[in-house]
């Protein structure tokens, strides 16, 4: 498969700066400016990849980070890669994971987290119920906070909320 990418603008606006483009890659073509399907785990939830496909969806937009925890590099590399992975052949495109892993530290990551796996809420009642439950559920207390993170030129070391082994991020 030789991996080529080719942007082009379809049609740019004589009245503003919007435009249309087509992004072409091994896997297929992309329509920009496009709806992107969010399948954090390579999954699509509520329907399959065949039936997103038919409904015209071009690209599904993946987690790095949540896929370095689950289902882990080595099954995805053992399937021959995401596309085999999911048996989904058209264009996937994924994140740093970079936002994950400092939010393990300080951000939303932390709170829901703190949380018991909740939604961030506003109302303390709801938040505190969930910290009392917080022993019941599968998310791990010990991964969050300033101490949660290691970052270096070369790489970026965490704890999984998953298991709490020691994961490390690269560029």
């Amino acid at each position: 498969l030789k991996f080529e990418i080719i942007f082009r603008f379809i049609h740019q606006s004589k009245k503003s700066l919007a435009r249309t483009g087509r992004i072409t890659t091994p896997h297929g073509t992309i329509d920009t400016p496009a709806f992107v399907a969010v399948g954090t785990n390579a999954a699509l939830k509520a329907i399959d990849f065949a039936k997103a496909d038919d409904a015209g969806q071009q690209l599904i937009f993946s987690n790095t980070y949540h896929l370095l925890l689950q289902p882990g590099p080595r099954i995805i590399r053992d399937a021959g890669g995401i596309h085999k992975f999911t048996g989904r052949e058209k264009p996937f495109i994924t994140d740093s994971g970079g936002f994950q892993v400092f939010s393990l530290a300080y951000g939303s990551v932390k709170e829901s987290l703190e949380s018991g796996g909740e939604l961030k809420r506003s109302n303390r009642k709801v938040i505190q119920s969930a910290k009392k439950r917080n022993d019941k559920c599968h998310w791990r207390s010990d991964v969050t906070g300033e101490n949660a993170v290691t970052v270096t030129e070369d790489h970026v070391i965490f704890k999984s909320y998953r298991d709490g082994a020691k994961v490390t991020l690269t560029p």
